[in-house]
């Protein structure tokens, strides 16, 4: 009991950082205060600190890394996506802006994880081989860069509008010329693209560890695969039809959509032999 009070106090304090960060940057959007992202930033940094912490207690309470449960996989996948954004923002600053789509993101997944089932369920001993392992970790970070991409499409959408108006908020206009954010988010979405590939493979070749076949048609399996399919006609029209521009950054837009449909709507709708990844609100 005193490992899930300590998990929802920092899960929490995780929520209160991310609306924090959330509020700065819209706010620095709005009213055109480039300061406040710098800040936005730290408050993204602050909101690491307590869900690391909660992931390393639940992995400690559990003895496997939190990907059971809603509770576990919501938390597991925001943890996944907020690290994602603070690497990439280290390496690309001028990315920084995309906090306004993680962070919020990042803060729904929370609360999702925080309002559902803290029960601890016996995984079948099936389950723990190192494909489960490369599985996880390709499906976090595809997730990630989906995230990323969308940020940037949404920015390339909103900087070339602005452009054709005459008057661009100062925020984006730290970006580069559209053309470049537009190759950015193509950049993202390939990423994701060969990540959400591994996943599938991996994923196949543990289904044969666990289930005894390789594919199945499972809800989740096919989803994933229409997601990846998704990704691949956005290159083949990118690539053999010059595909750019609005049309590609709508396009990237549905299949990040998409793809959190497949890790988080399909359980929904649909009976699932992802036990993981079932819905257990209770």
């Amino acid at each position: 009991m005193a490992h899930i009070k300590l998990q929802l106090i920092l899960y929490w304090l995780t929520v209160g950082f991310c609306f924090a960060g959330t509020v700065l940057f819209i706010t620095s959007i709005i009213f055109k205060k480039e300061g406040l992202v710098k800040y936005a930033v730290w408050f993204a940094y602050l909101a690491a600190l307590p869900l690391n912490g909660a992931i390393i207690d639940r992995w400690v309470q559990t003895g496997h890394f939190p990907y059971w449960g809603v509770y576990e996989v919501f938390a597991s996948y925001a943890w996944g996506a907020l690290l994602f954004y603070l690497v990439v923002q280290i390496f690309r600053p001028n990315l920084r802006i995309a906090g306004a789509v993680v962070l919020p993101v990042v803060m729904l997944m929370i609360g999702v994880a925080v309002m559902s089932s803290t029960a601890m369920k016996e995984i079948p001993r099936t389950f723990f081989t190192f494909w489960l392992g490369v599985h996880i970790l390709f499906a976090k970070l595809a997730y990630g860069s989906v995230l990323i991409s969308a940020a940037l499409s949404i920015s390339y959408l909103v900087k070339s509008k602005q452009e054709e108006t005459g008057s661009v908020n100062p925020l984006l206009a730290r970006l580069p010329h559209p053309e470049k954010i537009d190759h950015w988010s193509y950049q993202f979405a390939a990423f994701a693209f060969v990540m959400l590939g591994i996943m599938i493979a991996s994923g196949a070749v543990w289904a044969y560890k666990a289930w005894g076949r390789y594919w199945g048609w499972d809800p989740i399996e096919t989803w994933a695969l229409i997601s990846w399919l998704v990704y691949g006609g956005y290159f083949h029209l990118r690539r053999t039809m010059g595909l750019k521009g609005k049309k590609a950054a709508w396009l990237g837009i549905f299949a990040v959509i998409l793809v959190m449909f497949s890790f988080f709507g399909i359980p929904l709708f649909y009976p699932s032999v992802h036990e993981h990844l079932k819905y257990s609100m209770l």
